[in-house]
């Protein structure tokens, strides 16, 4: 199985930044949300993707089936996290490069989940098991369904889109690292190392071009 090429039609840029180029990676993330996401439907899998750059401010696309980077069908924050593992970590001196010339300018990473009212406390029997590291979001009564997309890009400018099940996409971009704790943190540091191993022309996806 191989990775997908899609073309997506986006909207008007959604950030000003001093990366010319941070518009238009930002909206077709946006654009990947809506029209895979949204327009397709729930509970459907986890989706990995690339970015790249077009003459135009067009942008390419490649979805890899969750088969490729997650053949043991483990939870999808824990494959994602196994594939960055033996990857460095992001240095904290990064040179910018030119989102433009990349053979790849952002890696993103599309899923499902169950968030909490954090204002509330967790019942004893489920906080224990959240303390011996288990997933609990889905054990409690007041748990709202979520679509999360993140990505990074080349200069680890970080993107995320959220949507509650029959709301609004909320929109974010911050231009350092992301500090998230949780799944949510899981995916944004995977992300930036394996952003950070293709910048350096390392194939990390199976199927991906070096």
């Amino acid at each position: 199985m191989s990775r997908k090429h899609r073309d997506f039609t986006f909207s008007a840029p959604i950030v000003s930044a001093d990366d010319p180029h941070a518009n238009t990676i930002a909206s077709a993330i946006v654009a990947i949300e809506a029209q895979c996401g949204e327009r397709e439907g729930w509970n459907r899998p986890s989706r990995l993707f690339t970015l790249r750059l077009l003459p135009g401010d067009r942008v390419e696309t490649a979805l890899y089936p969750e088969a490729i980077w997650n053949p043991g069908g483990v939870n999808p924050a824990d494959a994602l996290r196994g594939l960055s593992s033996s990857l460095p970590p992001v240095p904290d001196l990064l040179l910018p490069a030119d989102a433009a010339q990349a053979p790849v300018c952002a890696v993103g990473f599309m899923f499902e989940g169950w968030m909490r009212d954090t204002t509330v406390s967790l019942p004893p029997d489920v906080e224990r098991l959240r303390q011996m590291g288990m997933r609990v979001n889905h054990l409690l009564p007041n748990r709202r369904e979520v679509r999360l997309v993140h990505a990074v890009d080349l200069n680890q400018r970080t993107f995320h889109v959220k949507r509650h099940r029959g709301g609004e996409a909320d929109v974010r971009v911050a231009g350092g690292r992301d500090d998230a704790a949780g799944p949510e943190g899981t995916v944004s540091l995977a992300l930036a190392r394996i952003m950070h191993a293709m910048r350096n022309g390392e194939q990390v996806i199976p199927g991906q071009p070096a």
